[in-house]
């Protein structure tokens, strides 16, 4: 059985003239003649009633008809399932980003990028650095949004990758104010041996602003003073225990300048300690979908501004 057959055989239906029915189907008339034969061949009975004006079905061919009109459909119909996949999965940008710039950055971010692009679909996985860079090199998503730590990505910091910075930031030592509307810190950053411990609000270690800090910390502060009250891998929760005055953090400065401004968290050691970081989005170069290449050229744009 060659579906083809199928799909002549309905053509001869309905303009009933071999000549004409040929011509619908872009085949000569003595092709089209010998493929309505096959499937006659197939079926094991005759068909069509052959006249010189024109060609009828008959009864066995009116069956035929019915059949070969829902089996057209299934096969069509089956198609197009297959295929919304796969053309859902083209119109589809995957980025795996850390929990904060899902919400700090990237919204601005792909704002810029939509602008004048065809829409489409954008789906956020919000992990862990590590997972999120194993996503990236399995191409389990197009792109990957994380705070820059050169020690960390050997694993995508070469020619199979490519990134771009498209954001800078910080992290901030903060505590509660002593008093409300006061400027000095419940909890001080401890310089000296001698200073009293404080509690101090971690980030877990799957965080890349943990591992940043961690690598960072023991040229800012004694070490040994800070006594982990609290940890968690979203910025958030630091934030919030922060402003309940639970303890020490290192925070983002985009995720605290409006409580910096209210006096709802004050800067617990200078400014020149804070912990410069860039943001970046990073690419696999055998990424060959169309839309995501498309993207990437928007994001070199955004990048050089």
């Amino acid at each position: 059985m060659d579906t083809k057959w199928l799909e002549d055989f309905v053509a001869l239906s309905k303009s009933r003239n071999m000549f004409q029915a040929a011509e619908a189907r872009s085949v000569t008339h003595p092709a089209f003649g010998r493929r309505i034969k096959a499937l006659e061949e197939w079926a094991g009975v005759a068909l069509v009633e052959r006249g010189h004006q024109a060609t009828t079905l008959n009864a066995a061919g009116r069956s035929m008809l019915a059949a070969a009109i829902d089996v057209l459909d299934i096969l069509r119909d089956t198609r197009l399932a297959l295929q919304k996949p796969e053309q859902e999965r083209n119109r589809k940008i995957i980025i795996a980003s850390g929990k904060t710039l899902a919400h700090s950055v990237l919204p601005g971010l792909m704002a810029s990028v939509q602008q004048g692009m065809p829409a489409f679909q954008l789906k956020v996985i919000t992990t862990t650095l590590n997972y999120g860079v194993d996503m990236l090199a399995d191409g389990e998503v197009d792109f990957l949004l994380c705070h820059a730590h050169e020690p960390l990505y050997a694993k995508i910091d070469n020619p199979g990758y490519r990134c771009r910075r498209v954001g800078a930031d910080k992290l901030v030592a903060v505590s509660a104010p002593v008093s409300e509307g006061g400027r000095h810190p419940r909890y001080a950053v401890p310089k000296l041996a001698s200073d009293p411990a404080v509690p101090f609000l971690a980030y877990a270690d799957s965080m890349s602003l943990g591992r940043i800090l961690h690598d960072r910390l023991r040229g800012l502060c004694v070490v040994p003073q800070l006594q982990t009250l609290y940890e968690s891998d979203l910025a958030d929760a630091l934030h919030a225990m922060a402003r309940q005055g639970f303890g020490l953090a290192w925070l983002p400065h985009t995720l605290i300048e409006a409580d910096l401004r209210a006096g709802k968290l004050v800067r617990a050691d200078s400014a020149r300690n804070d912990i410069h970081m860039e943001i970046r989005l990073y690419q696999s170069v055998d990424n060959a979908k169309l839309l995501a290449r498309q993207v990437w050229t928007r994001i070199e744009a955004y990048a050089a501004r």
